[in-house]
């Protein structure tokens, strides 16, 4: 059976994007993360350190994307698979990164990024 943990709309404030002003200024973004990893551990016995603190990794998350600072949501993202495959090591990685108000004239969309880092 594939099980995967599915954390949604986790809001991020981080300095990305081409125009100065998007790097100066910062921007919010959206992320979505799924996470697989061996949970029949946790299943079998009920016990919470078998499995993904999820609250530690979004805590992670929002404190280093304050950090960075960079031009585009790629190396954003790739930002994002490193801070979590260092501190979680997981199998499988799965990432959905939205820009929430892109700066384009005439567009009022998202923008996003699909990112999967799988071992093997």
């Amino acid at each position: 059976m594939e099980t995967f943990l599915h954390i949604e709309n986790i809001k991020l404030w981080a300095r990305v994007g081409v125009l100065e002003e998007e790097r100066r200024l910062g921007q919010l973004f959206s992320l979505d993360i799924l996470l697989w990893t061996d949970f029949e551990k946790c299943t079998s016995n009920d016990d919470v350190t078998k499995t993904v603190d999820y609250s530690k990794l979004v805590e992670i998350l929002k404190s280093q994307s304050k950090k960075i600072y960079c031009f585009t949501i790629e190396k954003y993202s790739n930002e994002i698979l490193e801070i979590i495959d260092e501190e979680f090591k997981l199998s499988k990685i799965k990432i959905i990164l939205t820009k929430c108000n892109p700066p384009i004239t005439g567009f009022d969309g998202k923008v996003s990024i699909v990112r999967i880092l799988e071992k093997k």
